[in-house]
């Protein structure tokens, strides 16, 4: 089992950070969906707020949000960390964000904390198989389906 240490990041929450980089915080849209597409499990299992959330429609969350927002990560930290010695492992992230509106200009801020497990496949590729996140946004608790 492999901690960080010294208030270094574990290769886990580096490698974390950058999908979550790729898929919400660069402006390129095919390279949010390619990533999604080739990070996030097939059958990944998704809480948010207490909600079930389909693969599916939180793909949906993302691209929508994507659109009508650009966000830009303010803060990261890793919590808590599992470094399984086969690859992968689980992981509690700790964010914040703003949301910028991209027709008005309003800003908003929104905090996430997530219990992420990540497993390799077959084919040894690191995939977010489970995630469990809790998310609030300035204006009040995010629901999975709004965007």
């Amino acid at each position: 089992m492999a901690a960080s240490q010294d208030g270094k990041n574990s290769d886990l929450f580096n490698w974390v950070s950058e999908v979550w980089e790729k898929t919400l915080f660069q402006p390129d849209d095919e390279i949010a969906v390619n990533t999604f597409q080739k990070y996030f499990a097939k059958d990944i299992v998704i809480k948010i707020n207490h909600d079930h959330v389909s693969r599916e429609d939180y793909f949906g969350y993302i691209t929508s949000t994507r659109a009508a927002y650009k966000l830009t990560l303010t803060h990261s930290k890793e919590v808590k960390v599992w470094e399984s010695p086969n690859g992968g492992g689980s992981l509690v992230f700790d964010g914040a964000l703003n949301y910028t509106d991209k027709k008005t200009g309003e800003e908003q801020t929104g905090h996430v904390v997530m219990i992420l497990d990540i497993r390799k496949d077959d084919d040894g590729e690191m995939k977010i198989v489970q995630t469990t996140e809790c998310v609030t946004r300035s204006e009040g608790s995010v629901k999975a389906f709004e965007g």
